[in-house]
Formats: structure tokens, C-alpha cells, sequence
């Protein structure tokens, strides 16, 4: 197989599982979609920011002194330049015009992140695929799929706790937006952090015990997320629209 045709293997297995899990959440939202052309946007933004994730990463890799720390910073990094894609994309456009906005373009951000971030693992699996023989080829297939499911798994929920804590502040006022937005941040942090450090450090069981907790934080954030679409405009919020 050719360096091209690994790259395209690579590129479309890696946005297969984030085109499922997008859409998904894009079918709880039926009732009132978002335009095509501004979830695309929205999604290939999210894409693109991997290219600026990759040099601020080496850069921190080099910069911090403990893994700990490192992976806070990597958190960081990841976290805000989904929540950048979105807010270029989506976020002072007119499009944004209900809760439930956040949450699905944060998702949509998010996913195109991961689907990237797939592919560039793909192929970094694929070569040491190569190179390998026996168990290891089977080590790196395990590990591929685990991949998988947990990078699409954690950028959903690490950019729902943002996405939720926007919605949730929508109609507040701007200075209560934005400290509800950085708390949303914070917490997206926080999450990715910890889930970074199990898969990083932790053995087999507590790995499963991640995702396990993941999933359940995923069902709470999909009931959360119906208790958002029921959410009803203020009569103060009626004649004046508060943006960010």
C-alpha cells in the first residue's frame, strides 16, 4: 500500500466513527436542524485546529517538567481551540439562536477534531504496524480500536461540559455567560486530564473503569441535554437578545 492510499485509508477510517457519533446527536435535534453549510464549517474548523494543536503539544512537551502537568497543558490546548472552532464557526452567527445550539456545535467542533486526530493515529499505527509482527500487529489493532472509542467518547463529553454550561447560560447575562463558559472550560479541562492520565498510567481494569465512567457520564449528558431542549425563552430575553 501506497503512502497516499494509507493516508486515504487512514483519513476515512478515522471520520467514520465521528460522522456516526455527529450524526447522532445531530438526529436529537430534528425538530429545529442547524444549517448544513454552518455544521460543515463547523466540523472542518474543528478539523483544521489539530494543525495548531500539534506545535503548541511540543511545545509543552518540552516546556513541563513532570507528566502530570503535561497533561494538563495538552488538555488546555485541546480544549480551547475546540471551543475557538466552534465560536469562529458558529458562535456570533445568527445561526446561534437557541440553548441546545451550544451544545450541538461544540459537538460538532469536537468530533471534527477527533476525526483528525484519528487519522494521524491511524497512521502513526499503521506504520509501526509494518515494522511489527505477530502480537504486535494484534497489540496495535487492539489499540487502534480503544482509540477510537475513547478519543470520540472523551471529546464529546469534555466539549458537552462546555456546550452544556453555555446552554444553560444563554439567557443570562454576558458577564454571567462568560464565567459560566469558563467553568465549563475549567471542568472540560479537568475531565480530559483524568481520563488522559488513566489511559496513560492505569492498568487494564481501571482503563474499563474509565470508560465505564465515561459512558455513564454520556447518559447523563444526554438527559441533560433533553432537560435543554425544553428550556423556554425568558420574557425579559424576548425584546433584547443577549450575545456574547
Amino acid at each position: 500500500m501506497s503512502l497516499f492510499e494509507t493516508f486515504v485509508y487512514a483519513f476515512f477510517v478515522g471520520l467514520l466513527p465521528a460522522l456516526v457519533w455527529l450524526w447522532f446527536w445531530l438526529h436529537e435535534d430534528r425538530k429545529h436542524p442547524e444549517p448544513r453549510s454552518t455544521l460543515a464549517f463547523t466540523f472542518t474548523t474543528g478539523m483544521a485546529m489539530i494543525f495548531l494543536a500539534i506545535p503548541l503539544e511540543a511545545f509543552f512537551y518540552n516546556a513541563t517538567a513532570t507528566p502530570f502537568w503535561r497533561f494538563i497543558a495538552w488538555a488546555s490546548v485541546e480544549e480551547v481551540l475546540k471551543f475557538a472552532a466552534a465560536y469562529i464557526a458558529a458562535f456570533h452567527t445568527r445561526q446561534y439562536d437557541e440553548p441546545i445550539d451550544a451544545v450541538i456545535y461544540m459537538m460538532c467542533a469536537a468530533l471534527g477534531f477527533a476525526a483528525l486526530e484519528n487519522t494521524l493515529f491511524i497512521l502513526n499505527s499503521a506504520n509501526s504496524a509494518i515494522s511489527s509482527i505477530g502480537t504486535g500487529v494484534l497489540s496495535t489493532v487492539f489499540l487502534t480500536n480503544l482509540r477510537f472509542i475513547g478519543a470520540n467518547l472523551l471529546h464529546i463529553v469534555a466539549s458537552s461540559t462546555i456546550g452544556i454550561a453555555m446552554a444553560l447560560s444563554f439567557y443570562k447575562s454576558r458577564k454571567e455567560k462568560i464565567l459560566w463558559t469558563l467553568g465549563g472550560i475549567v471542568l472540560a479541562i479537568i475531565l480530559h486530564t483524568v481520563f488522559n492520565l488513566f489511559i496513560i498510567d492505569g492498568s487494564g481494569a481501571s482503563i474499563f473503569i474509565v470508560f465505564l465512567i465515561v459512558w455513564l457520564t454520556m447518559i447523563v449528558f444526554a438527559l441533560v441535554f433533553e432537560k435543554i431542549k425544553k428550556i423556554k425563552v425568558p420574557r425579559v430575553a424576548v425584546a433584547k437578545r443577549i450575545r456574547y
